[in-house]
């Protein structure tokens, strides 16, 4: 008689529990300002003309971290994929105009393998839900400026401790 030492998990949530981690992982190694923009869209559902205002930002810079936040925990590395991407953030930017609506749609009907794309990033970014919910639990990403980071509180804690120091002993 032989015995399992651990519990066969091969079923479909451990495979889903693994990408989320795999999701989580890459939006974590993200820069914290487009991490701040991508929950603001992703969980607070705020668009960007709503983003730029908050964080002082140009919708430029937003649709750029939206694109940088999508590409980083796209499965597709591909030219196709990353037009899909670009075409999936330039299209939630207000400033589209209705010729790049066009040439949307053109680049969407010129072959299956643009739509298909286009879906799959679609579905991709449906997938993010989870990951970003997790990265976002404490709401510390609704402040206006970007977290700051430990280490910059720590050097600032310890030039402040310097400079009581300093003027202690010069006092």
């Amino acid at each position: 008689m032989t015995r399992l030492l651990l519990p066969l998990q091969h079923g479909p949530q451990a495979a889903h529990e693994r990408v989320d981690d795999t999701l989580l992982h890459a939006l974590k190694r993200l820069p914290r300002r487009v991490q701040q923009v991508f929950l603001l869209n992703r969980l607070d559902q705020l668009d960007f003309t709503q983003i730029a205002a908050r964080l002082d930002l140009s919708l430029p810079t937003i649709e750029h971290h939206m694109q940088q936040a999508l590409q980083a925990t796209h499965p597709r590395t591909d030219s196709l994929a990353h037009l899909a991407v670009q075409w999936y953030a330039r299209l939630q930017n207000p400033q589209v105009s209705a010729c790049e609506r066009i040439d949307f749609r053109r680049w969407l009907d010129a072959s299956p393998t643009h739509l298909q794309a286009f879906c799959d990033t679609e579905m991709h970014w449906r997938s993010l839900l989870a990951p970003a919910r997790e990265l976002g639990h404490d709401g510390s990403y609704r402040q206006g400026r970007a977290a700051l980071s430990l280490g910059g509180c720590s050097v600032a804690l310890g030039l402040g401790v310097a400079t009581l120091v300093v003027l202690g002993l010069f006092a």
